[in-house]
């Protein structure tokens, strides 16, 4: 006897049996049940979800003459023959996508039935008809005879003209959940008596991405590699994908920065022919799990995954996720108009590393706070006195309470680092519309990429590699205002904006006030500043600095500790 595929064999033949369509299979069974059929029904969703086996089961139902429970009998002559003769038809359109072939199906359609009450056109693919097969089936699908019922299934609804779609009852299929794939797929292996471990199942499932048929088929093969039990290892050898233990290690080699690690991973995978896209959408779900692992404290019911979510989740913060998605995502988007996947994928990776880098070594190099106190107490000469300094920082202040207790509040030094809040943000902003011009901007443009010739800079080394991340947006005479790539980028350059001012100094030879926006704030921004000029309002210049700004201070025993904070604000209380 010839073998069966899987999917095939168990292919449901009443609604009971169908996965993950509750609310289509209801409302459809109800109206069968009330005589309340359609003419014509058109069926969405991604591949695999049920809508063909669905359109089978209708007809199977219309046309049975005793359902039992709502199901069809199965001994009437409707039942055992409803497919063997020409009262369904199934039609790929795909490959009869032509105006002629609609044109025969229109002129058949006035036949009655041989045996069954209804004759049942499935159209598969739909969205595959041409223009002119659209219009000859229009007519007849807005009034079709009585014993015809259209029912059309497609994956890309969109592509579904109007003037069709209105003339159907539509139903939306979705994606099986991973957890009703794995339940069916435990009952398939155990009427065919196979082994396989709960693992197993559940990779399966994710990688068929909600496709009930995609998943049987999956298994189908594996039963075919394997007569033992199979296992985890077995789906990813024989899917050719990439095992979660080495995705994981990976994202933990992004982390780190170990970039000849990183290059030896993307050409293994390149060496051994596997998909370097398929690759890069699993290190991408790997991360989208890990942010619903962080914010839902739970994943899937497969503890040794959910300890590697937790461990990812520990080495790098959601904005650090986040950012490195978006690269991925990017990566994914160049692979496709690339020549060279391999190369795209190395150099895309390495340059979200080096940024990170960067922005750690910011981190370390330049300590932001809002405020610290340092109190001080001068003794005199006979040493009477002695001069003491206590910082007061809750990372870092290991002075015992001793030296707190003897410390003396008549001389007090408030550092207040230069951090842009949203009055400043706004100022800047202001400042860059008072002069905006179009050609200063593009002449900025043409020189931005001379940021990269910075990068081995000791002084501009970090910012460089910010700079490299944004893009210069607006531009008067005094003011720049950049858009960043990445929110993480908008903020560190924020922090060091005089930093920055100092490198396009050098670059610019003119000195900038800059402000770096991310692409929400600059849109924004953008439409204020359109609708002030339409009110033909007017900016003016805002000076920064304001009248309580205090005066340069002789140097004192502190300034040693200021440089090292940064070009902060000081301000003495006696």
């Amino acid at each position: 006897m010839q073998y069966l595929a899987l999917y095939r064999k168990y292919r449901p033949d009443n609604f009971d049996d169908v996965v993950g369509q509750d609310k289509v299979v209801k409302v459809i069974e109800h109206a069968i049940e009330t005589n309340r059929i359609s003419h014509a029904y058109l069926f969405s969703g991604p591949r695999g979800t049920g809508k063909t086996t669905t359109a089978k089961i209708i007809a199977r139902m219309v046309n049975c003459t005793n359902l039992v429970d709502g199901k069809p009998c199965g001994v009437c002559e409707c039942c055992k023959n409803i497919f063997n003769n020409n009262d369904v038809v199934e039609i790929d359109a795909a490959s009869n996508n032509g105006v002629d072939e609609i044109r025969e199906l229109r002129d058949k359609v006035n036949l009655v039935p041989t045996l069954a009450k209804y004759k049942v056109y499935i159209i598969d693919e739909v969205h595959m008809l041409t223009v002119q097969a659209f219009n000859a089936l229009l007519k007849t699908l807005e009034e079709p005879p009585s014993h015809v019922i259209f029912i059309l299934a497609t994956t890309e609804p969109h592509k579904i003209p109007l003037t069709i779609a209105s003339r159907c009852q539509k139903f939306q299929f979705s994606k099986v959940s991973d957890d009703q794939i794995v339940n069916r797929l435990r009952q398939i292996v155990d009427n065919e008596n196979v082994q396989i471990t709960d693992d197993a199942l559940y990779e399966i499932a994710r990688l068929s991405d909600g496709g009930m048929r995609d998943a049987i088929n999956f298994l189908d093969q594996l039963i075919s590699y394997k007569d033992s039990e199979i296992t985890i290892d077995d789906v990813y050898q024989v899917n050719g994908s990439v095992s979660y233990d080495d995705i994981y290690k990976f994202i933990v080699d992004i982390n780190a920065g170990n970039k000849s690690e990183i290059i030896n991973v993307v050409e293994e995978i390149d060496h051994t022919g596997k998909s370097i896209i398929k690759f890069i959408d699993e290190v991408i779900i790997f991360l989208k799990d890990t942010l619903i692992y962080v914010n839902n404290s739970k994943l899937s019911e497969i503890s040794s995954k959910n300890e590697k979510l937790k461990e990812i989740e520990s080495l790098m913060d959601q904005k650090k996720i986040y950012t490195l998605i978006m690269t991925l995502n990017d990566i994914v988007n160049k692979i496709k108009v690339s020549s060279y996947p391999a190369i795209v994928v190395v150099v895309s990776i390495l340059e979200f590393v080096d940024n990170n880098i960067a922005v750690d070594n910011l981190n370390d190099n330049v300590r932001i706070v809002e405020k610290k106190d340092i109190l001080l107490e001068k003794k005199d000469d006979e040493g009477k006195k002695e001069e003491k300094i206590i910082v007061s920082n809750s990372e870092n202040d290991k002075i015992d309470e001793e030296v707190k207790n003897d410390a003396k509040e008549e001389t007090m030094v408030k550092v207040e680092v230069n951090l842009i809040d949203d009055n400043l943000k706004q100022i800047r902003i202001n400042n860059t519309f008072v002069d905006a011009s179009k050609q200063i901007l593009i002449d900025i443009k043409n020189k931005w990429n001379l940021v990269n010739d910075y990068l081995l800079s000791n002084k501009y080394s970090v910012v460089s590699g910010l700079l490299n991340d944004t893009t210069p947006v607006a531009a008067g005479t005094r003011n720049l205002i950049l858009l960043g790539k990445y929110d993480a980028v908008v903020e560190r350059i924020n922090e060091v904006t005089d930093v920055v001012s100092s490198l396009l100094k050098e670059i610019l030879n003119s000195d900038y006030t800059v402000i770096c926006l991310t692409n929400d704030e600059w849109e924004d921004e953008k439409k204020k500043y359109i609708d002030n000029l339409k009110s033909s309002k007017k900016y003016s210049y805002i000076n920064e600095k304001t009248s309580d700004e205090k005066k340069v201070k002789e140097r004192t025993p502190v300034d040693d500790l200021i440089d090292m904070v940064g070009s902060d604000i000081i301000e003495f209380e006696n």
